[in-house]
């Protein structure tokens, strides 16, 4: 791969994909890049719509945001370390039009449209040995305003398509039967439209728990299943109650686990989603079973194949500044400055690392979800790329948000944070207007 001019390929044009355009866009002489980006605009899931099945293309709604969220982490720690917000006062927790807004002031002022190839759909990638024995990818894309098909050569491919469209419906008993309305998380978008009524949510991650509390304020109640190990004890709103799984629907009336039955009018599955690579060719040998893409060397880095990388697998994760290092690091792969292990010793290491976890309990479907295991990962990858990691303030904001959020969910999001220094913040609560 090292040369001049190498050529990539970066698929898609949320945050993943934007922090990769910067960071190459800042070697001109090293690489020759092109960004795909199917929608009209960059910013991925954080670009909101009203659509909830296809988009003016007719292709599945990318995004998953709905009209009110905030985000789950405090702008203070998510913010990419290169590019802060401007505000530097108001709240921590903002809307997703603010994030939007800064994605496309980073996307503007590293000047990364020009490399950037907006409603172009990526259709096929394929890798190809030529005859000196490299792996090169042939990419084919359509162009969706004129449905031209042009296929292109690169020497390496970053996938950054994202894995928030595609919503993962476990199979409940009975649900057939069931005559309300019954959405994924996916297709959720404004709570008004379940005033008055009874709602079922099956899930109680992230978004699971942030609906429940949204939609509280307009239903008259609202059953949160789940099959946590133990109940939650995070302050929930009053007309809120919580379940273990759904045993059985039978009509409008829901059965869970615990034998307890309640009528319900609507259903919204908060279930997670599907990775999901539509365009690899059959010569990618993955698998996305139970969650989980492999075999991918530092959840990065497709063993077979160390020309191919996928960005965005970690869950539970501080995302914005993690691609900021995941992006620093693949790039100096491409360049040469880092030396992979060969195919097999990345196997090895992915599937070491794997039993490891699944050795102390963990299910496969759990491993992305880093958390804890969340700072050795940045540390480690810095170090191989030689860039700096997180300074300790920000796991000690992290740890604190945690704190709040598992004392009361329905409050965590009013909480202010300042950044001081590498190692101190000040936090302040102030009561929503």
């Amino acid at each position: 791969m090292p040369g001049s001019n190498t050529r990539v390929a970066i698929i898609g044009g949320g945050v993943a994909g934007l922090i990769l355009a910067r960071h190459a866009a800042a070697n001109p002489e090293t690489f020759s890049f092109t960004l795909f980006e199917q929608t009209g605009q960059v910013g991925g899931t954080w670009v909101y719509t009203d659509q909830t099945e296809v988009d003016d293309h007719g292709l599945p709604v990318h995004s998953s945001m709905y009209k009110n969220l905030k985000t789950n982490l405090p702008k203070e720690i998510m913010q990419i370390p290169d590019f802060p917000f401007k505000e530097k006062d108001g709240p921590s927790f903002v809307h997703h039009t603010v994030v939007r807004d800064y994605l496309w002031s980073y996307t503007k002022h590293f000047n990364l449209y020009p490399h950037i190839m907006l409603n172009t759909l990526v259709k096929f990638v394929e890798p190809e040995t030529t005859l000196s024995g490299r792996t090169v990818w042939l990419i084919t894309t359509e162009d969706l305003e004129t449905n031209t098909v042009t296929t292109r050569i690169f020497d390496a491919v970053i996938l950054c398509n994202g894995h928030y469209t595609v919503g993962h419906v476990p199979r409940v008993r009975g649900i057939d039967s069931f005559r309300g309305k019954i959405i994924h998380s996916h297709q959720y978008r404004k709570p008004e439209s379940y005033a008055k009524k009874n709602v079922c949510i099956l899930g109680a991650s992230w978004s699971g728990v942030d609906i429940t509390v949204e939609v509280s304020n307009y239903v008259e109640k609202v059953y949160l299943s789940h099959d946590l190990a133990n109940p939650l004890v995070s302050k929930l709103p009053d007309n809120v109650e919580q379940h273990p799984g759904i045993a059985s629907v039978h009509g409008d009336t829901f059965v869970f686990k615990n034998g307890v039955a309640v009528q319900v009018d609507e259903f919204i599955y908060c279930t997670g989603y599907q990775f999901t690579y539509p365009f690899l060719s059959e010569k990618v040998e993955i698998s996305t079973e139970d969650n989980h893409v492999e075999p991918i060397y530092k959840h990065l880095v497709y063993t077979d194949l160390p020309n191919l990388f996928f960005m965005g697998l970690p869950a539970l994760v501080i995302p914005f500044p993690m691609f900021h290092i995941q992006a620093q690091y693949i790039l100096k792969i491409i360049d040469g400055s880092i030396t992979l292990p060969s195919p097999q010793e990345m196997r090895m290491d992915f599937e070491r690392e794997k039993q490891s976890l699944v050795d102390e309990g963990i299910a496969v479907r759990h491993i992305i979800k880093l958390k804890d295991r969340q700072w050795a990962y940045y540390d480690e990858i810095a170090a191989m790329a030689k860039v700096a990691s997180f300074p300790p303030v920000i796991r000690k904001i992290w740890d604190h948000v945690s704190k709040m959020r598992e004392q009361d969910f329905t409050t965590y999001k009013n909480y202010q944070y300042r950044i001081m220094d590498r190692e101190n913040f000040k936090v302040n609560y102030c009561k929503p207007c």
